[in-house]
């Protein structure tokens, strides 16, 4: 009897705990909305539609297309006329085409990017496509090209302009060189920074005190994926991916930063020169190993005319972004 009360409790246990589960589960649809930012490293998603191409053609009839999927994985929205795929890694002539059919295409449609709404809820990307030939033909290995099985790699290669915005706060007191231990902030300490999704990160912002009215800012500019960041130009202009080594040693790893305070005194930033007030907008810079500190001093009101706050900052960085995806076809020589 004993026995069976123990198993009849065991069993009891058993469903309890899935009944708790199961109120407890299902898709979690909420997020952070305290955050500015999803984050994440990515921007555009690069794939080829499934088929196409296919994994093996044939050097006789087996007409066949290549179609490149998009999908903005970061957090700025690309229109069309930003984005430039070409496909390579075959001889136009060799598959029924000719060049100008394989380059300089756009998708078929803007890139929006995922956005979170005010509760925090993610809204997902759609993808867009771009579609070779570009003349709604079909490519076709011709006959004579290949003697024997041949492996192809068929290669999308994809650059676009792309933005990254960041945002931190630094700390302004009105005596900054004795600080009192119940003052609202601290203004010599590494500070939380926000950066959209996007190939380049912002990070570890710091804050210092060089001077009764002057702070002192520094952040880090990182390159956090595989591709190739370039001067922010047309993609469209064959130099805004440029594949010369001579135009290309010129363009690469060059961005345009804007670094906004809105404080009206001077704000001087390390390589990229002074304005008086609060933003020096579209300034060139070279990234090294695929990063820069950066540093600034911002001079303040004098003391007796300012209060404890604490105030935003809001940096962007703009580039394009050169990304590719290879996928190897086998042609079968029927003979």
């Amino acid at each position: 009897m004993l026995q069976k009360k123990h198993i009849t409790l065991i069993v009891f246990g058993v469903i309890l705990s899935l009944f708790i589960a199961g109120c407890g589960g299902g898709e979690v649809t909420g997020g952070d909305s305290t955050t500015p930012f999803l984050e994440g490293t990515q921007g555009l998603e690069i794939g080829f539609l499934q088929g196409s191409p296919p994994k093996e053609i044939s050097d006789i009839t087996f007409p066949f297309d290549v179609v490149v999927s998009l999908k903005n994985q970061g957090e700025h929205d690309v229109v069309t006329a930003d984005v430039r795929v070409n496909l390579m890694g075959i001889l136009p002539s060799d598959f029924g085409t000719e060049n100008v059919e394989l380059t300089n295409a756009h998708p078929d449609a803007d890139l929006t990017s995922r956005k979170k709404d005010s509760e925090g809820n993610v809204i997902d990307a759609v993808e867009a496509y771009a579609t070779f030939p570009k003349d709604d033909t079909k490519l076709q290995l011709q006959p004579g090209v290949i003697s024997g099985n041949v492996n192809f790699v068929f290669r999308a290669d994809v650059c676009y302009k792309y933005k990254t915005k960041a945002t931190s706060q630094i700390c302004v007191l009105k005596n900054l060189v004795s600080v009192a231990d119940d003052a609202i902030c601290s203004p010599t300490e590494s500070k939380s920074i926000f950066s959209s999704g996007s190939p380049i990160d912002i990070t570890s912002f710091r804050q210092g005190v060089v001077g009764e009215d002057k702070i002192q800012f520094s952040f880090d500019i990182v390159h956090s994926e595989s591709g190739n960041v370039f001067k922010p130009m047309t993609p469209t202009d064959f130099v805004g991916c440029p594949k010369d080594s001579s135009t290309r040693r010129l363009e690469e790893d060059k961005v345009k930063i804007t670094i906004k305070t809105g404080i009206a005194e001077t704000l001087k930033c390390s390589g990229i020169g002074s304005t008086i007030g609060g933003t020096l907008a579209d300034k060139e810079i070279k990234l090294v190993n695929g990063k820069r500190t950066m540093t600034c001093t911002q001079d303040l009101p004098a003391s007796s005319d300012r209060n404890d706050y604490e105030k935003s900052i809001d940096i962007t960085v703009d580039f394009n972004y050169l990304d590719k995806i290879d996928r190897t076809v086998l042609a079968k020589h029927i003979g």
